[in-house]
């Protein structure tokens, strides 16, 4: 049987409900760390998460308890809800390198900023499926490919991406996979030629391209300056210091190393900060169509996977 609750009172509900006060304790402690640049984060949590769970349920005050989600709910929207929820932790987690620096801090952190990156995309990914599915919509992304269209799609992917899958893969032996049509062309047909999607691309790229470097590759060369500051490559010239012989040539020219280094603490700082202010941008159309549908048209597709009746 349907959950049976007022539009009014479930908007009462979210009213009060934040994460500093009802939030699960990571939530609580951590979500200082997000919410000048990613108030989103929180946004879509008290408005499409919160309905989910049994904090609507008045009756229930246990704090452990609350945060449950409700009998009945379809695992479409408490999967949707667990994505949120881990790239939460993602961003959470590369703050605590930030904090308490340790041996592998500056690798680990960028290993949880692209999983937060991947998880962010899945977010969007399953949001969109479910407004298709409560439009009675179909993408055309996940379609059956002819052989002329597949061809173009490869032709593409060899001017775009061959070079680059070449130097990290085939060069060294390994296998490289050729990605068909899937999440970014879902994602891209969504938002269009939205600037905020455009934004996104190139800063998740940087960090993906980052990553691949100082993670897959050999360890990356580090200056440590006599204020015991520890310069690093900038993530946009990481291109050309991937060899230990590049860096120690760039410490004796003082022009390649205003140019083309960066304190390693800031670099980090730059990237967590603009990939949250990306990221808040990217969360508003989902969060305006998953409300309109919920809340204005409430839309039996998914009320039903909410196991809620309006009344």
């Amino acid at each position: 049987m349907r959950y049976r609750i007022t539009a009014s009172k479930i908007q009462e509900v979210i009213s009060k409900t934040y994460f500093a006060n009802d939030g699960d304790p990571y939530e609580r402690r951590f979500w200082p760390f997000l919410k000048e640049r990613f108030p989103n984060c929180e946004t879509f949590w008290r408005h499409l998460v919160v309905p989910n769970t049994k904090r609507i349920q008045l009756e229930v005050k246990d704090p452990s308890e609350r945060i449950r989600p409700r009998e009945g709910v379809c695992e479409d929207i408490t999967d949707i809800a667990s994505v949120h929820y881990s790239m939460f932790l993602n961003l959470i987690y590369s703050y605590d390198h930030l904090q308490n620096f340790r041996l592998s801090s500056f690798e680990d952190f960028y290993i949880h900023l692209v999983s937060a990156c991947d998880l962010a995309e899945e977010f969007l990914q399953d949001t969109r499926s479910l407004t298709l599915e409560c439009a009675h919509e179909e993408s055309e992304v996940p379609q059956k490919l002819g052989k002329e269209e597949f061809l173009k799609l490869a032709g593409e992917w060899y001017d775009d991406k061959y070079a680059k899958v070449y130097e990290h893969y085939v060069r060294k032996g390994k296998a490289a996979r050729v990605t068909l049509p899937g999440r970014k062309n879902l994602l891209g047909q969504y938002f269009g030629h939205s600037e905020n999607w455009k934004e996104y691309r190139r800063c998740s790229r940087g960090m993906r391209e980052y990553r691949n470097v100082i993670v897959h590759d050999v360890q990356i060369g580090r200056i440590a300056t006599i204020g015991g500051v520890t310069l690093v490559p900038k993530k946009e010239k990481i291109q050309s210091y991937k060899r230990w012989s590049d860096v120690f040539a760039a410490r004796a020219d003082g022009e390649r190393l205003r140019d083309d280094f960066i304190n390693m603490t800031e670099q980090m700082i730059l990237d967590i900060g603009r990939l949250e202010v990306t990221l808040n941008k990217l969360w508003e159309k989902p969060l305006e169509d998953l409300k309109k549908l919920f809340f204005q048209d409430r839309n039996e597709i998914l009320l039903t996977k909410y196991n809620i009746e309006l009344t």
